[in-house]
């Protein structure tokens, strides 16, 4: 199918890829361009939300490609610093769930969402926590998995017995390496940790 590229008088930019896949675009927010990719046109909109170094592709392909297109308008993205929302380089400062879960309500209200649902594991579960304690009102629902509110001493020991991502299998490497390159997932990945 052949690329179109659609502008509108806001800052962002859209591309359909083809009349029944998804599209994507770039849109500013906050001060960055994020990568953002949107499937179906029903009323109900959700965002998909990645966990630590993950994307709307690596995370959520199959969920774009298959919630119902008619019932929902399912937005993923990739955060700041995160897959194609590059630059800038990601960091990890005090509050960075914070400023990603502003962020993605604020994508939302650009995209032209008042209200929608939050899908988020892992890292993208805390950030849908956040973003719903802080905007009840916009939040119609929300499902999380894999998120902590807390990190134990046992956490702790978990995320150092994964830090060195050489000692992960090729099929759990593969996906980041992909997006990112060996070299700088394992940094990134060594500053997540």
């Amino acid at each position: 199918f052949p690329i179109n590229i659609l502008h509108s008088s806001s800052n962002s930019h859209l591309s359909m890829k083809s009349p029944s896949s998804c599209s994507w675009g770039r849109q500013r927010v906050n001060g960055v361009d994020l990568h953002f990719e949107r499937a179906g046109r029903g009323g109900h909109g959700v965002l998909l939300l990645p966990g630590a170094l993950g994307s709307s592709r690596t995370d959520f392909g199959p969920q774009l490609k298959s919630l119902s297109g008619e019932r929902f308008t399912v937005v993923g993205w990739d955060p700041r610093g995160y897959g194609r929302s590059r630059p800038p380089d990601r960091d990890f400062p005090p509050g960075f769930f914070e400023r990603d879960a502003k962020d993605a309500v604020d994508l939302m209200e650009a995209l032209g969402f008042a209200r929608f649902s939050l899908l988020g594991w892992s890292d993208g579960g805390i950030t849908a926590l956040i973003a719903a304690a802080k905007n009840p009102d916009k939040i119609r629902k929300m499902v999380v998995w894999g998120a902590n509110a807390f990190v134990s001493q046992q956490d702790v020991q978990l995320y150092d017995a994964v830090r060195d991502v050489s000692t992960w299998s090729a099929r759990m490497r593969q996906p980041m390496e992909e997006m990112y390159g060996a070299q700088v997932f394992a940094n990134m990945w060594e500053a997540w940790v």
